[in-house]
């Protein structure tokens, strides 16, 4: 198989996962539990997929990177915002530490924003980590019934992951995609961009 020809399939999936974001906001918004949570499998599935494929296919870009930043956040949020209409007793008893990692998040991406004039590309694995685990406990919640453990748990690793990200971005000087290695990896490349800077 040619794989330089699938080079597009990576971008193409998250492209999908992205126009999926107001489907499901649509179907949360109507009530419309069932469709929504058959829709946000594969949709949470395909966050794993393309950045797979991206690494198997040689096909990591910067527009990729940025491309899967914006589709993780709107996805999360749409999340975040079905829990409201289709279970809003868990916000009215358990809503404080969703709407805690929210305001974080927001104020972490709004620094990134006056940091390099567009979203930070960390994708480390504490960040990823909380995803996974925000997302595991929404599958389980639209699935199954609220667990609330895995709530305070997922916000928990979502809450570090924040703290990773602004120290990531007091260590990064220039934008750089798909950093994965988290706090290490920054300050190495903080010395190798500061040498740089100095030649």
């Amino acid at each position: 198989m040619d794989t330089q020809r699938l080079t597009w399939l990576p971008n193409a999936i998250t492209l999908a996962r992205l126009l999926a974001v107001p489907v499901l906001a649509v179907l949360a918004w109507s009530g419309m539990h069932g469709a929504f949570a058959v829709l946000l499998l594969p949709a949470l599935a395909s966050d794993v997929l393309d950045g797979w494929l991206a690494r198997r296919l040689d096909a990591t870009t910067a527009f990729g990177a940025a491309l899967d930043s914006v589709a993780d956040i709107l996805l999360v949020l749409v999340m975040v915002y079905a829990i409201w209409p289709l279970h809003p007793y868990v916000y009215r008893e358990h809503g404080w530490p969703i709407i805690a990692v929210v305001v974080i998040w927001v104020i972490a991406h709004a620094a990134s924003l006056l940091r390099y004039g567009r979203l930070a590309s960390f994708h480390t694995h504490l960040i990823r980590a909380g995803i996974f685990a925000f997302s595991l406990f929404a599958v389980v919640l639209f699935l199954f019934g609220f667990v609330p453990w895995m709530l305070y748990l997922a916000a928990a690793i979502c809450a570090l992951g924040a703290v990773e990200h602004f120290v990531m971005l007091a260590l990064v000087p220039r934008w750089t995609p798909n950093l994965h290695g988290g706090i290490p990896q920054a300050l190495q490349l903080r010395r190798s961009q500061k040498r740089d800077g100095a030649g």
